[in-house]
């Protein structure tokens, strides 16, 4: 039994496998919980921004009542690890609210569609935001978590059964026959049961690549001498661009998170530019003053909407995958445990069969036309744009990276830390030109979100391999 990726959804499935009395091991091309888990904002809340409205669009009735309900039994396990492990955690409001016209039509949609489900919302007014509101939507009693915290107490459940996680092993490929011989880093890995829980399966057979969109958001954390002083609920609006607020209280004192500015991977212009007006918008707003840290986080959206979990076809249910969760992967990772840990023990949750209920309706075949459109485009586009010859001899400045060369080897050049590296532009997964992310210095593909650093190491996303050097 191997699971690929130490994040929530990994360990989540591996200490569900683990206490029914498999023994599973868990890898990781870092170290567990260092992608999108450790830098999520951690909402475990039912709760879900437009979520419903956008799944009322794609899916049955039965369908959007089973998200809800994968989802509350994602929470409660979760919830439930973390009493008995001891983990502190905060229960709050969770508030989806508007400061425009077009976002309190979107609050309205939401609203509609969680009574339609059966979501026990509450209309809450102004809540308690120091700047005016539109609408405003609640639901009492969601939680946030310390996602680092979590998944240590994850790791050490694991561990108590006989699990074990190994950290700085990569997945590099798998043989396309049981049983699964899969390739990493540090040898070949026999295993008959093979859990892809990376967030972009890592292996194209899934055919996900095909339906999913990469974005990033971005989170500043401001230190807050009385936590009265700001707002308690975890909020976030339906404008555009977003704003999401919640406290976290760790050793180091109390926070305000300030997040949003999601946007493809790849696409925008200038990161950096997003996290300056957050900051700019917090400022103007709130009462802080300069943030102490900030981050951002990757999530994929799937062009179907429902979230894929469960096995791949044609695997006899031994390959699975999990996938799309479209920000809101705390209470759905650990339902996706769920979920898999049910396949493979013979145990599936009642919600299972509406949840992955498969129907073709029009939104569907529009958006991932779209998305193919998308992906093409950039394909052919970006190479075309190198035609014309880059600069070649002045380094970028510091912190500074460029794509020059021409259409057929194309040269990502940056400057980092006082040391230029020269590579080859092009994703290691599918081909696309990559581009630079100025806020956080890497090397971004806006086909299907493989990242890079400034030396070509894979971060994350569907590669496989690094950048190559160019030597010439």
């Amino acid at each position: 039994m191997l699971i690929v990726g130490a994040g929530l959804t990994g360990l989540c499935t591996a200490v569900r496998l683990a206490r029914a009395g498999l023994v599973p091991t868990v890898i990781d091309a870092r170290r567990a919980g260092s992608g999108t888990t450790g830098h999520s904002s951690a909402k475990v809340s039912l709760l879900q921004g437009s979520m419903l409205q956008r799944l009322a669009r794609h899916a049955s009735t039965e369908t959007v009542a089973a998200y809800i309900a994968a989802n509350r039994s994602g929470q409660e396990w979760l919830l439930d690890l973390l009493r008995e492990r001891d983990v502190p955690f905060d229960t709050r409001l969770a508030m989806t609210y508007a400061v425009t016209e077009s976002g309190a039509k979107d609050v309205e949609a939401e609203r509609q569609a969680s009574r339609d489900a059966g979501l026990e919302i509450i209309d809450v007014g102004q809540g308690d935001l120091p700047f005016p509101v539109l609408d405003a939507i609640g639901l009492p009693d969601q939680a946030q978590i310390d996602p680092v915290a979590t998944v240590r107490a994850l790791v050490a459940e694991l561990e108590s059964f006989g699990g074990r996680v190994i950290e700085g092993i990569r997945m590099t490929g798998s043989s396309f026959t049981r049983p699964w011989m899969v390739s990493t880093t540090a040898g070949e890995v026999r295993a008959e049961h093979l859990v892809l829980a990376t967030q972009a399966p890592v292996l194209d057979r899934s055919l996900d690549f095909a339906r999913i969109k990469a974005y990033r958001s971005y989170v500043l954390a401001y230190p807050v001498a009385d936590l009265s002083s700001v707002p308690q609920s975890m909020s976030l609006s339906l404008d555009d661009p977003t704003r999401s607020l919640r406290t976290a209280s760790t050793g180091e004192g109390d926070f305000l998170l300030v997040g949003g500015n999601g946007h493809e991977v790849g696409h925008g212009g200038s990161t950096q530019a997003r996290v300056d007006e957050i900051h700019a918008w917090a400022s103007s707003h709130l009462p802080v003053d300069e943030p102490a840290w900030s981050w951002s986080a990757q999530d994929y959206h799937l062009t179907t909407q429902v979230p894929h979990i469960g096995a791949v076809p044609g695997t006899a249910e031994r390959l699975f995958v999990a996938t799309g969760y479209d920000k809101w992967g705390m209470a759905l990772a650990s339902a996706a445990g769920e979920l898999i840990s049910g396949d493979i023990l013979g145990s599936a949750p009642a919600y299972a069969e509406a949840l992955r209920a498969k129907g073709i309706r029009t939104a569907d075949i529009t958006e991932t036309a779209a998305q193919g459109a998308s992906v093409g485009g950039r394909l052919v586009g970006d190479r075309v744009r190198l035609a014309a010859p880059g600069s070649g001899q002045t380094p970028p400045g510091e912190g500074a990276g460029r794509v020059e060369g021409n259409p057929v080897r194309p040269t990502a050049v940056s400057t980092v830390d006082g040391r230029t590296c020269a590579l080859s532009a092009v994703c290691t997964h599918l081909g696309g030109v990559v581009a630079w992310n100025d806020a956080e210095r890497s090397w971004d593909c806006p086909l299907h979100g493989s990242r890079f650093a400034p030396d070509g190491t894979l971060i994350e996303g569907p590669a496989t391999s690094d950048l190559e050097p160019v030597t010439e």
